[in-house]
């Protein structure tokens, strides 16, 4: 069982790239739902220019990631000048759940979960789409990795019986919003990824005023 998992909301436009008054829009929306995270803070965050290098405990191998700067900010209108021309950012709110209107219940180990858990919503745009994939396989680029030559569909393994699902519109984006939670809690899953509570999923198409597919990825 993955110890962290993520849920994706991807842009099926995979150039679309939101403008500030959208993302503004859309984290607006969410705490006029009441789905926000609770007790949360706001955060910005730009690359650097650098880069961090780890070695993955399972694997063995060498890793690297973009090192972000993060910028505390206390209204959704600061973001304006943020976001400014930037082809490359991330917006976060940072807390706790659950939030009056949950993406969906949570489990561990097959129980329901009802204490206070971390919860945090970022919006993430990139200056080129990357793949949404959450699978290990040579012939498919892994999530955040340049897209491969086909990029309509999504592929993404179940997070217990590491089924194989296949999400179209799914499969490389510029623009995507994940839902994080708690350690080693899950959703319910079947044979479906599009469980997310179909009031947020309204939310996010008319901020943006596009189509989501949905997908994971998993920690």
């Amino acid at each position: 069982m993955p110890e962290q998992y993520v849920h994706l909301l991807i842009s099926k436009e995979s150039e679309f790239a939101p403008s500030a008054e959208q993302v503004i829009g859309f984290c607006d929306g969410l705490g006029r739902q009441s789905a926000s995270p609770l007790n949360a803070k706001r955060f910005f965050l730009k690359p650097t220019g650098r880069v961090r290098t780890f070695t993955d405990p399972l694997t063995g191998a060498k890793k690297s990631f973009p090192a972000n700067d993060r910028i505390v900010f206390e209204s959704t209108s600061d973001l304006v000048p943020l976001i400014g021309t930037l082809q490359q950012y991330a917006v976060m709110l940072d807390g706790e759940g659950p939030p009056p209107l949950s993406p969906f219940p949570l489990y561990f180990n097959d129980f329901p979960f009802t204490e206070n858990y971390g919860y945090a919503v970022r919006c993430v745009v990139r200056p080129k789409p990357v793949s949404m994939s959450d699978v290990s396989a040579e012939e498919i680029s892994s999530f955040g990795e340049p897209c491969g030559t086909d990029g309509r569909a999504g592929l993404f393994r179940h997070p217990v019986s590491n089924e194989l699902i296949e999400v179209e519109g799914a499969g490389c984006a510029r623009f995507w919003i994940e839902f994080e939670f708690g350690k080693w809690l899950l959703p319910q899953i079947n044979h479906s990824l599009a469980i997310l509570d179909s009031r947020i999923v309204a939310l996010a198409s008319a901020s943006f005023g596009l189509e989501f597919s949905q997908g994971i990825h998993l920690l």
